[in-house]
């Protein structure tokens, strides 16, 4: 490995994806471990990132994140053909991508598998954990209290399904220690001003990136009784407006006459990058983190 950056800290990127992720954790100086189930995007990303390959400070590896108790050393990845963000291990997720959206996934593929707590005895404790696998973002947070040591942050997209497993990881993660937590809308981030970078200039974010570092997110802190209570009106708006609502089944109907109105809605939202309501990610911070890094 190269010698270690001036402010360089080890991120974990569980759902490396096209590296979106990983490409402005790079740049802002850090060394990442990324994941990644799917091996063709390993292939594209082994590639693209070369450089810090070689130089160490990108680990890209190909294997699926799950939890320490399924034991396994190998399980069944779903890939999807037309969204390759959508590949997952979790069958739950499989089948409501096929249910609800009408696009089902590809055939299962094997993967290697590992857990949160083999990647830490291998990599050591990172100061951020970013987790988006697609539905099994749960597992690897409930790994976290089999760790010697908590990431000073924790970076995970919730879901829109159940507003019971949302409370419960955030009320898992209060009895580690995490005191400080926050929502962080990611629909149009890629439209945003960018943010700026140790080396100068201004980063501008992919589409499906998840913005900003926890400690770099100009977004306040909330102690965890706020973010819960703004977390059951966002699941109002989800059954008011989201992808299972009426809403937009209307939209999405053959009859002009009903899909008129919720059509023009969200095409109206769309322009002005209005989240309709958009998907969002949470973050938390261990008591005694650093503000910034």
């Amino acid at each position: 490995m190269g010698p270690k950056q001036d402010g360089q800290k080890l991120i974990f990127d569980l759902g490396f994806h096209l590296g979106e992720d990983t490409d402005h954790y790079l740049a802002l100086g850090h060394r990442v471990v990324a994941l990644e189930a799917n091996p063709q995007l390993v292939a594209k990303g082994e590639q693209r990132f070369a450089g810090a390959i070689a130089r160490g400070q990108l680990t890209l590896v190909n294997a699926a994140v799950v939890a320490q108790e399924r034991g396994l050393g190998q399980v069944a990845f779903h890939p999807h053909p037309s969204r390759s963000e959508w590949g997952s291990v979790d069958l739950r997720w499989v089948q409501r991508n096929a249910e609800a959206h009408g696009l089902p996934h590809a055939a299962p593929i094997p993967v290697a598998a590992v857990s949160l707590p083999e990647l830490v005895a291998q990599y050591g404790c990172p100061w951020l954990l970013k987790i988006d696998i697609e539905g099994a973002d749960g597992e690897v947070l409930a790994d976290l209290v089999l760790l010697p040591q908590c990431p000073n942050f924790v970076s995970w997209e919730t879901g829109k399904e159940s507003l019971r497993a949302v409370r419960h990881q955030h009320r898992g993660l209060r009895e580690l220690g995490y005191d400080q937590f926050r929502i962080v809308q990611q629909a149009y981030l890629e439209r945003g001003p960018g943010v700026p970078l140790p080396t100068g200039g201004a980063y501008r974010f992919a589409l499906g990136a998840s913005g900003p570092t926890p400690a770099d997110s100009p977004q306040p802190w909330r102690p965890l009784a706020w973010v819960l209570v703004q977390y059951r009106l966002l699941f109002l708006l989800y059954g008011l407006i989201g992808p299972r609502s009426a809403f937009v089944r209307a939209s999405r109907s053959q009859q002009a006459w009903l899909a008129w109105a919720p059509r023009r809605l969200r095409q109206w939202a769309n322009q002005r990058s209005l989240p309709f309501p958009g998907w969002v990610d949470s973050h938390a911070a261990h008591g005694g983190s650093p503000p910034a890094s």
